[in-house]
């Protein structure tokens, strides 16, 4: 069985879709067999990220309602599958839903969930119970605050959850415009995963720009992916993420 992630975050503009891009790459680079599902139903952005939103016919709605897992499922590169969301919202229920997960984690190495932004966790509980919940928040107080909300109500539902700090910028942390790394982690009350550092490159995901291997964004990508597999890799010092 294959491992499942769902991406989430408090506010959206944290950069949520391009870290969900960003780990699918990472793992997909690392050999496994990665299904990634867009979740944001009538605000769907992956096929666009990714570069195949000119191929897009059917999306997930289409898989709910019946079709093959791959009618819907496109391959975006070598180890790489991408589901789209539905362009019209209302089209996602929870048992379907749960149906699909369970066999996605069957066919795929990793599953990776891209939730909408905010506090509907009303299709969490269809996931595999082994789902981890990722929360992706930049390093200001304002999104630790809502990664802090998100936190709470993972625990509350009994949904394990880590935290992804995106866009951190080590110039402005020294300067203290941010929290160090410890003070954000126990103010949002979820065990760090990894740090990604801004990267114009993984921003620029969204309009058709691609990630090299040597990307400073891509190299921490995969540090989080390589631990999520399991391995301890150790977090570098704050200045070399």
């Amino acid at each position: 069985m294959g491992k499942v992630f769902a991406i989430t975050s408090g506010k959206g503009g944290v950069g949520k879709s391009t870290v969900s891009a960003g780990l699918s790459l990472a793992f997909s680079s690392l050999g496994k067999k990665v299904l990634l599902v867009d979740m944001d139903e009538g605000l769907r952005c992956l096929d666009l990220m990714l570069g195949i939103s000119n191929e897009v016919v059917l999306d997930l709605s289409d898989i709910l309602g019946g079709r093959d897992i791959n009618d819907a499922t496109y391959n975006v590169k070598e180890n790489l599958f991408l589901v789209p969301a539905p362009l019209k919202t209302g089209l996602i229920d929870a048992f379907s839903l749960a149906n699909f997960a369970n066999q996605a984690e069957g066919m795929y190495d990793i599953v990776i969930f891209d939730f909408p932004a905010g506090i509907d966790f009303s299709l969490y509980s269809s996931l595999p119970e082994s789902t981890l919940f990722l929360t992706v928040a930049f390093p200001d107080s304002v999104t630790i605050r809502d990664a802090t909300v998100v936190s709470g109500l993972l625990a509350e539902n009994g949904f394990k959850s880590r935290l992804i700090i995106n866009r951190f910028d080590y110039k402005l942390s020294k300067r203290k415009y941010y929290k160090d790394i410890d003070a954000i982690i126990d103010e949002s009350q979820l065990q760090l995963i990894g740090i990604v550092p801004t990267s114009e490159k993984l921003q620029l995901l969204s309009v058709g720009q691609n990630l090299k291997s040597k990307d400073k964004s891509i190299k921490a990508l995969t540090r989080i992916s390589k631990r999520l597999m399991g391995e301890h890799i150790l977090l570098p010092k704050i200045k070399k993420i």
